[in-house]
């Protein structure tokens, strides 16, 4: 069940990985659009602090 969860949390981190530089790139190419960055950064990494805790360290 650890081995199950452990790789469930290696796929989501990729994907928040993924989804994070997708963002990034399309927030550097869209000049007209202000974005908060600290709202932005606060989010992504709550995010990954969830999935860390709950699948690395199993919470």
């Amino acid at each position: 069940m650890a081995v199950g969860k452990f790789l469930w949390g290696i796929v989501l981190a990729i994907l928040f990985l993924y989804f994070l530089i997708r963002f990034r790139k399309s927030a550097v190419r869209s000049p007209g659009v202000k974005y908060n960055r600290l709202g932005v950064v606060l989010s992504f990494s709550t995010v990954g602090l969830v999935i860390y805790l709950v699948f690395f360290r199993q919470l």
